[in-house]
């Protein structure tokens, strides 16, 4: 009994080491992926951080301003010319 047990332990090295290896290959891959996912994010951060100052930037009223005085077919609308439709509540769907 002695001799089983001493053979079944030094057979379970040679395991124990393969299942460490393969642990070792599942981290591995792991980490890379998550290196890349790391990227990907940092990427998708820094694109956010370019729209939101674009947007800060159109937002501003002379560039507003600047870009409406260059398009063509724009023009300034005066109260006077401006006709308001009011519609009560409940009356939005209303045809005729």
């Amino acid at each position: 009994m002695k001799k089983l047990s001493q053979a079944l332990v030094i057979l379970s090295i040679p395991f124990m080491l393969a299942l460490t290896a393969a642990q070792s290959a599942r981290f591995y891959a792991a980490t890379v992926e998550m290196h890349r996912l790391e990227s990907v994010q940092a990427d998708w951060v820094e694109e956010n951080r370019r729209l939101l100052a674009n947007i800060a930037v159109a937002k501003a009223r002379s560039r507003v301003d600047a870009t409406m005085a260059g398009a063509e077919g724009y023009r300034m609308v005066s109260p006077k010319t401006t006709l308001r439709i009011r519609v009560g509540p409940g009356m939005e769907k209303r045809d005729g």
